[in-house]
């Protein structure tokens, strides 16, 4: 590869980075899935390289191991591996596998501290913070991640980086055609009884659940319906759920095989599915990171997620681009685009810890083609379906008119709104009703006690006649 065949943009990244280590040392290059964060950080080795420079690349999976050996390669470089079988460390530059390192750092001390450049691909994960204690003042650190999010009992980030750089994100690449577009389908599951293990929804809890209900049926409907015949990546909850859905897709003529992180021939599986149209791979994992087959055309995702990284790194598989091949499709069966919101939204990264948030992102489906869209959208630009507003927008509707009007303008469901809109409590929407009359009214409204109305004017009668005797004093 031409040490000069860049993208522009992957041009500025590095620019950037190089003005930013005049002042700090520790830096994250955060580039969302399919930016060529690879290509960006083997050109840095590169140049540090050609300058005499020693250098260490981390990652934390075989397959970004032996992705980033094959790209250094490619522009001209040979690392030294370290692994188990390399006892001997040689040479400038290295490529080694975190968990390797870990349990070889106290022997590993002087060559860490000894090192110019460290890198560190997929930087946001909590296994690489241990190589931190052994880095010396003099070392530069990159960080390479799509997700530079940290939250729960993590560290945050900011305790081992002093800057991040984040040159464009995904609509821009969309737009530059660099990847593809994502078209968004989701079908509302209940996930309520499903436990939480470490932060993240429990494995066996969740393929037990979705075994019961036999969520496995609307997938194969919704595959047939949606995207039949379309080569497809699945993220299963468990190794069970997975092999659960490839036995009943198999049994409904579907070209489905499953691959996990424990099978030996997991290669060969990997192959027919890179070589095969239309084929389907439901995986358990082992295909979140470090695998780009840019001929996916489908995205499903069979489990949930509270993990936003996860998230967007398996639906970021399906982001690459060919020359045929312009977008894809998600089909969601975990309510994660409403946790997360819509793969391909721009997103505002920084190094602090996230606090954790409940509730679901303002996103909708549509009921006639399960669509997925903003909830502000009132019309499916999939089908055509013109959705109802829901009672939060009704109201706010009929607030905006009540804000011209007086109290005694208003019936009691319009008092009721401009009360709860406005932050006032049910004293004042009382106070408005003047007669016995009204007040006796308003209790049948509300469906209150009988004696409601009886008690509030006599509340009130007392009230008027202490304050008289307040002013006669």
């Amino acid at each position: 590869m031409d040490r000069l065949n860049l993208y522009e943009y992957q041009e500025k990244y590095i620019a950037k980075i190089r003005e930013v280590f005049q002042e700090k040392k520790h830096i994250i290059l955060c580039a969302t899935t399919g930016a060529g964060k690879t290509v960006m950080f083997s050109f840095m080795t590169l140049n540090a390289f050609d300058k005499g420079k020693k250098i260490l690349i981390l990652t934390d999976r075989k397959e970004l191991f032996t992705q980033t050996a094959k790209t250094l390669e490619k522009f001209g470089l040979n690392p030294s591996l370290i692994n188990p079988k390399n006892k001997k460390i040689e040479g400038n530059l290295h490529v080694g596998m975190m968990q390797t390192l870990k349990r070889r750092l106290h022997l590993l001390e002087d060559f860490i501290k000894d090192l110019d450049i460290i890198i560190i691909d997929e930087a946001h994960k909590t296994i690489f913070d241990e190589v931190f204690k052994y880095v010396s003042e003099k070392t530069f650190v990159v960080g390479a991640t799509a997700t530079p999010y940290r939250d729960g009992k993590q560290d945050s980030l900011e305790l081992y980086y002093n800057d991040i750089v984040h040159i464009i994100d995904t609509p821009e690449l969309i737009e530059l055609k660099k990847l593809s577009k994502c078209t968004t389908y989701g079908v509302p599951v209940n996930l309520k009884g499903i436990k939480t293990k470490n932060g993240d929804y429990d494995e066996k809890s969740m393929s037990d659940k979705f075994s019961e209900i036999k969520l496995f049926h609307g997938v194969i409907e919704n595959y047939k319906n949606i995207c039949n015949g379309k080569k497809t990546l699945v993220f299963a909850s468990s190794l069970e759920s997975s092999i659960e859905l490839v036995d009943e897709m198999v049994n409904n003529g579907l070209n489905a095989r499953h691959v996990d992180c424990y099978m030996n021939n997991r290669s060969d599986v990997i192959e027919w599915f890179k070589n095969t149209d239309g084929a389907i791979l439901s995986n358990y994992g082992i295909l979140t990171t470090g695998f780009d087959e840019p001929t996916i055309e489908c995205v499903i995702l069979y489990r949930a997620t509270k993990s936003l990284p996860l998230f967007l790194q398996m639906v970021g598989r399906g982001s690459r681009k060919t020359e045929t091949k312009k977008d894809f499709t998600l089909l969601d069966f975990g309510n994660n685009v409403k946790t997360h919101g819509f793969w391909e939204q721009e997103r505002n990264w920084d190094l602090k810890k996230k606090e954790k948030k409940e509730g679901e992102a303002p996103i909708k489906e549509c009921p006639e083609c399960n669509y997925l869209v903003y909830a502000s959208i009132m019309e499916c630009p999939e089908c055509g379906h013109l959705f109802e507003k829901s009672e939060k927008e009704k109201e706010d509707d009929i607030f905006i008119k009540l804000e011209k009007l007086s109290p005694s303008e208003m019936s009691f469901k319009e008092l009721i709104i401009y009360a709860k809109n406005k932050g006032y409590k049910d004293g004042w929407i009382w106070h408005q009703l003047k007669t016995f009359k009204d007040l006796e009214a308003f209790g049948k409204y509300k469906n209150y006690h009988k004696n409601w109305a009886q008690k509030q004017y006599e509340n009130r009668k007392q009230a008027t006649t202490r304050n008289y005797n307040l002013l006669q004093e």
